[in-house]
C-alpha cells in the first residue's frame, strides 16, 4: 500500500499541476572552491543547487507561486543517506537530491484599499541585507501608498517551539519607502522571545542617490535590546556604499560600523565586497572570520572598509578586485574574472582571495592564519 501511495501521490499532483498554466524561471547554479581554514589545514568541495520558480493567476487578483529548491548538494557527501533502506540524499554514490520549498505563497490584490496580501514562505530583503535577506514564514501587508509611501507591513513567525506554550519568537516589520526627492525610507521593527522574555526595537533611515557617474547608498541603525532580568542594552551603527561608473572602469567603496550591543538580525546577507572577511558575490560559503558581528548580543563594535574595482575588458568580459580591512579580523584582496559564456543566461567566474588575519586563533595564541580561497562558480539563470 505504501508503495502504491507513493506513485499515486506524485501522478496526482502531476495531472493537477498540468491543468493550470504556469509561467517558469529558475537559476541552477555549480561552484567549487579550494581554501584553508584558521588553522591553515587546506581543504576544498563544490557543491550544486537548482531553484525553480513556478507561478500562476488562479484569479485576476489572486497569484499562487512556489519556489522549489533542488540541493545545494555537497558532491561526494553521504552524510545523509541511509545505507539501510537505500533512502535519503547526498552527493556520493548512490545519488539522489534533496528537495525542498524556498518560497510558497498566495498573493491576493485588494483592490479597494490598493493592497496586496502575501500569505505564506516568502521572500524579502531589507535595503542592505543587514537584517533580513532570506525566505520566511509569514505574512506581508504591500500598500501601494501610505502617506505617500510604498509601505510593507510584516509579521514573521521566525520560531515555533512548544505549540501549547508561550515560547515564540515573533517578528513584526514596517519598511517605508519614497521615490522623492531621491530614493528614502525608514525600516523599524519588534520582536518578542517567549522563551527568553526578551524584547527588541530597530529602527534603520535608510537613503539612496544618483549624482552622475556616482550611485550612493547609506544605512543607519540603532537596536534597543530587553532583557529579563532587566538588563536593557543599546547599540547603533551605519552601513554606506559608493561607486562610480568612469567609462569601462567601476571604482567604489563599502562601509560598516557598528557599537557593541549591535542590532537584532534574523538572517542578515550584508556583502562588504570581502571573500574571507565577507559573503562574496560568488561564493557565500567559504567565510572563516564574517558571523554578522554587528548581530546583538555581540560584546565588540565592528569596522570595516573595503575599495573595489572593475573593468570591462569587453562586452562578455569583466574583471572585478577588492581590498578591504575587517578590524580585529583581518586585511584580504581578491580578484577574478566574469564571463558571459551566453549573455543573459550563463556565466562563469573566477576567483581568488588571500587573508591575513590579525587576531590569533584561540586554539593557537601565537598564530595569525594566512588564508585564501580559490574557486570557479557556473551558474545559469532562465
Amino acid at each position: 500500500m505504501k508503495k502504491l501511495l507513493l506513485i499515486l501521490v506524485p501522478l496526482m499532483l502531476v495531472s493537477l499541476l498540468a491543468a493550470i498554466d504556469f509561467d517558469y524561471e529558475g537559476e541552477i547554479r555549480t561552484r567549487g572552491a579550494i581554501y584553508n581554514n584558521q588553522y591553515e589545514t587546506d581543504g576544498g568541495h563544490v557543491d550544486s543547487r537548482l531553484r525553480l520558480t513556478m507561478k500562476t493567476m488562479l484569479h485576476p487578483q489572486l497569484l499562487l507561486l512556489a519556489q522549489l529548491q533542488f540541493g545545494d548538494v555537497t558532491w561526494g557527501n553521504l552524510s545523509s543517506y541511509d545505507y539501510k533502506d537505500k533512502s535519503g540524499y547526498g552527493g556520493g554514490i548512490p545519488s539522489s537530491v534533496s528537495l525542498s520549498a524556498y518560497q510558497m505563497y498566495i498573493d491576493y490584490r485588494i483592490n479597494a484599499i490598493r493592497s496586496n496580501v502575501r500569505v505564506g514562505q516568502q521572500y524579502w530583503a531589507d535595503n542592505m541585507g543587514l537584517i533580513i535577506d532570506d525566505s520566511f514564514s509569514g505574512v506581508m501587508l504591500n500598500m501601494d501608498s501610505l502617506l505617500g509611501f510604498e509601505t510593507k507591513l510584516g509579521w514573521i513567525k521566525s520560531q515555533e517551539l512548544n505549540l501549547f506554550d508561550d515560547d515564540d519568537y515573533n517578528y513584526f516589520l514596517i519598511n517605508m519607502q519614497a521615490a522623492n526627492p531621491l530614493p528614502w525610507g525608514v525600516f523599524a521593527s519588534y520582536g518578542h522571545s517567549g522563551l527568553n522574555k526578551y524584547s527588541t526595537f530597530t529602527l534603520m533611515p535608510f537613503a539612496e542617490m544618483a549624482a552622475g557617474p556616482l550611485d550612493l547608498k547609506a544605512s543607519v541603525f540603532a537596536g534597543m535590546h530587553f532583557n529579563d532580568p532587566a538588563d536593557d542594552e543599546f547599540g547603533l551603527g551605519a552601513a554606506v556604499k559608493a561607486n562610480a561608473m568612469l567609462g569601462p572602469l567601476q571604482v567604489g567603496g563599502d562601509l560598516l560600523f557598528a557599537t557593541e550591543n549591535g542590532i537584532e538580525t534574523l538572517s542578515p546577507y550584508y556583502q562588504n565586497g570581502l571573500y574571507i572577511y565577507g559573503f562574496g558575490k560568488h561564493h557565500d560559503g567559504v567565510n572563516l572570520y564574517w558571523d554578522s558581528p554587528y548581530d546583538y548580543p555581540n560584546n565588540d563594535g565592528v569596522f570595516s572598509l573595503v575599495g573595489n574595482v572593475g573593468f570591462q575588458l569587453c562586452q562578455k568580459s569583466k574583471l572585478f578586485g577588492a581590498a578591504g580591512l575587517v578590524v580585529d579580523r583581518g586585511f584580504e584582496v581578491n580578484a577574478g574574472i566574469e564571463y558571459d559564456v551566453i549573455p543573459d543566461l550563463m556565466q562563469l567566474a573566477a576567483y581568488g582571495a588571500f587573508g591575513i588575519a590579525t587576531e590569533s586563533v584561540p586554539a593557537k595564541s601565537s598564530s595569525k592564519p594566512n588564508n585564501y580561497v580559490l574557486g570557479s562558480t557556473l551558474n545559469i539563470t532562465f
